[in-house]
C-alpha cells in the first residue's frame, strides 16, 4: 500500500492511496468528467466545496454532503460542467474481487450490488468517511498500514447501509467498537468550547489519562487523537473559506492560531495550497456564514 500527492492543475493536488483493494483519492474535482465506465465499484463523497452533478445511467444525480454515490461495474457515468470550483472529493475506485471477499459476497453473484445510485449518507458511513480522509490528508498511510483497516470498515459500513439487502441480510455493524468514551470525545472535538483542544484537554474530558486515551482512541479510530483533531480543524476551515467572506485572520483567531502565518503553514501542509489560493477557486452556494 502506497500513498502519493499528485499535483493535479498545479494548485489542485490530488492524494493517492494505492493497494490490492484498488485505489483511494482525496482530490480537487473541478472540471466536468466525460461519459466512462469501468470494471471496479466506485464510491463518491463530497468533503468540502461546492455539489455536483452527475449524470449516471441517464439519471441526474447530486453529490452533497449528505449524498453520497454508489456505482456498480461497468456503469456509464459523467460529470457535468459546473461554474462552481472546486469541489473536495473522497472516491473510492474498489476492485470486484476485493469488495466481495469483504462483504462475504460469492464470486459468481450478481454485479449489480448497489441497487441506488444516489444515497443519503448514514452517521456510521460519514464516521468512516472522517476517519480514511484524516488518515489520507495526514498521510498518515505512509507511515502505518492501519489505513487498510480503516478502509474495510468503511467498505463494511457501505455493504451494510446500501448494498441489496438480500445479499447482505445478516451483515454486522462495520469495523471495531467505539468505546462509549471516544464517542464522547469525538462529541467534543467537533464541539469543543475552544478552537484547537489539546489531546490532554480531550482526555480530562472523558475521564482518561493522556496515554490510556491515546491507546483507546488510536484502537477504535485507526487515527491518532491529533490526526482527528486537526482534520476537524481542517473541515471547519474548508466549510469557512468557502461560505464566508472573513478575512483570513479572523479565520485563523476562530480556529485557534495565534498567528495567521501558523494558519497558512497548517492549511498548506494538508491541502496542498495556502488558504487565498483554495479561496480564490471555491464557490459555495450555501447561504454565507455570518
Amino acid at each position: 500500500m502506497s500513498i502519493t500527492t499528485v499535483p493535479h492543475d498545479v494548485d489542485k493536488p490530488v492524494w493517492i492511496l494505492q493497494g490490492d483493494f484498488g485505489r483511494a483519492t482525496v482530490n480537487f474535482i473541478s472540471r466536468p468528467l466525460v461519459a466512462h465506465a469501468h470494471s471496479q465499484y466506485q464510491f463518491l463523497f463530497k468533503l468540502g466545496g461546492s455539489d455536483c452533478h452527475f449524470r449516471i445511467a441517464g439519471e441526474d444525480c447530486m453529490l452533497t454532503a449528505e449524498r453520497a454515490i454508489c456505482l456498480n461495474p461497468w456503469l456509464e457515468h459523467a460529470k457535468s460542467a459546473s461554474d462552481e470550483t472546486p469541489s473536495l472529493i473522497l472516491s473510492l475506485v474498489i476492485e470486484a474481487s476485493w469488495l466481495r471477499t469483504r462483504l462475504h459476497l460469492a464470486d459468481g453473484s450478481t454485479a449489480n450490488i448497489f441497487p441506488q445510485h444516489a444515497v443519503v449518507v448514514t452517521p456510521d458511513v460519514r464516521h468512516h468517511v472522517d476517519r480514511i480522509a484524516a488518515a489520507i490528508t495526514n498521510h498518515l498511510v505512509a507511515q502505518d498500514d492501519g489505513c487498510l483497516s480503516i478502509l474495510e470498515d468503511l467498505i463494511t459500513a457501505l455493504g451494510r447501509d446500501f448494498a441489496d439487502p438480500t445479499l447482505t441480510a445478516g451483515m454486522t455493524p462495520s469495523g471495531r467498537p467505539v468505546d462509549f468514551r471516544i464517542r464522547k470525545a469525538l462529541d467534543f472535538i467537533k464541539h469543543a468550547p475552544v478552537a484547537n483542544p489539546s489531546v490532554a484537554l480531550v482526555a480530562t474530558q472523558v475521564g482518561l489519562s493522556r496515554s490510556r486515551f491515546f491507546e483507546q482512541f488510536r484502537r477504535c479510530m485507526g487515527v491518532t487523537p491529533q490526526h482527528y483533531i486537526d482534520w476537524v480543524r481542517m473541515s471547519q476551515a474548508i466549510r469557512l473559506l468557502g461560505a464566508s467572506d472573513k478575512p483570513l485572520a479572523d479565520i485563523a483567531a476562530e480556529l485557534g492560531f495565534e498567528e495567521h502565518s501558523h494558519f497558512t503553514r497548517f492549511f498548506a501542509q494538508h491541502m496542498g495550497v495556502p488558504p487565498s489560493e483554495f479561496r480564490r477557486h471555491s464557490v459555495n452556494l450555501s447561504a454565507p456564514i455570518q
